[in-house]
C-alpha cells in the first residue's frame, strides 16, 4: 500500500494535479438542475400550448360533421409545438440524468418523472389560460406563427369543404359579411345558423363557420364558433 501511495503522490507532484474544490461540483449540480427545471417549464409551455390550439380547432365539435374526421384530426395536431415538447422533454430528462440523485434513478424511473411534470404543468398552464395569451404573443410578434403553425389555418380555410372562418365586416338582417383569412369577402347566410353562447356577432369579430358555398363569395351557414373555441354549450339565434 505504501509503494501505491507514494507512486500516486508522485503523479500528482509530477503532472501538478490540484483537487478540486466543492464549490465547483455545487455549481455544476445548480447549473444540471437549473437546466432540468427550465426545460421542464419549456416543455410544459409547449404542452399548454399544444392543448390550447387543439382545443381551438374544435374538433370535438366536428367529430359528428365530417366525413374526414381523421384529415381533419391530422391537421389538428399543432406539430410544431408537439415536437418542441418532446424535444424538451428529452433534454430534461438528460439533464436530470447527470445531477446528484439522477444518476440512481432507472431510465423508465426518470423519464416517467419527467412527463408526469409537463403533462401536470402544461394542464395547470393552459387552464390558466397561459397558452392563449402566450399564442396571442407570438400571433401578434411573429408574422409566419399564425399560418404556419396554428392548426386553425389550415382547417378552417376550406370553404369548399365546408370550413370557413374570418373576421366580421359587416351585419344586415339574416346575413353578415366577413373577410376570410386569405382577405376575400364573402356573404355568409346566418338565417338557419346555430350559434354558439361565446359568439357576439359584432364588427371585428373573428369567427368559424360550418356550412355550405352557395355561389361564387356566398356561403351558408349552419353552425358559427368563436375563433378561440373555448364554448361548448350553443344556443339558437335568428336574425
Amino acid at each position: 500500500m505504501g509503494k501505491i501511495s507514494n507512486k500516486i503522490l508522485k503523479k500528482i507532484e509530477e503532472e501538478n494535479i490540484k483537487p478540486i474544490g466543492k464549490w465547483s461540483f455545487v455549481l455544476k449540480n445548480s447549473f444540471l438542475w437549473t437546466l432540468f427545471g427550465l426545460n421542464i417549464l419549456f416543455g410544459s409551455l409547449g404542452f399548454a400550448i399544444s392543448i390550447y390550439l387543439f382545443e381551438s380547432s374544435d374538433i370535438l365539435n366536428l367529430i359528428l360533421s365530417v366525413n374526414d374526421f381523421m384529415q381533419v384530426l391530422v391537421l389538428a395536431i399543432p406539430t410544431v409545438w408537439v415536437v418542441l415538447t418532446l424535444a424538451f422533454l428529452i433534454v430534461s430528462y438528460l439533464n436530470f440524468r447527470y445531477t446528484e440523485r439522477g444518476y440512481s434513478l432507472s431510465f423508465s424511473k426518470i423519464f416517467f418523472i419527467n412527463i408526469i411534470a409537463i403533462l401536470l404543468i402544461g394542464g395547470i398552464l393552459n387552464a390558466a389560460g397561459v397558452s392563449e395569451r402566450l399564442n396571442t404573443v407570438f400571433s401578434e410578434g411573429i408574422s409566419s406563427y399564425s399560418q404556419s403553425i396554428d392548426p386553425r389555418y389550415k382547417i378552417w380555410n376550406n370553404p369548399s369543404g365546408g370550413y370557413l372562418a374570418g373576421s366580421i365586416v359587416s351585419i344586415e338582417g339574416g346575413s353578415i359579411e366577413i373577410t376570410d383569412l386569405e382577405g376575400n369577402k364573402w356573404v355568409v347566410i346566418t338565417s338557419d345558423a346555430r350559434i354558439r353562447r361565446a359568439v357576439g356577432l359584432i364588427e371585428g369579430e373573428k369567427i368559424k363557420i360550418i356550412g355550405n358555398v352557395l355561389d361564387e363569395g356566398t356561403f351558408e351557414a349552419l353552425e358559427i364558433l368563436p375563433w378561440e373555441g373555448r364554448g361548448r354549450i350553443m344556443q339558437e339565434k335568428q336574425f
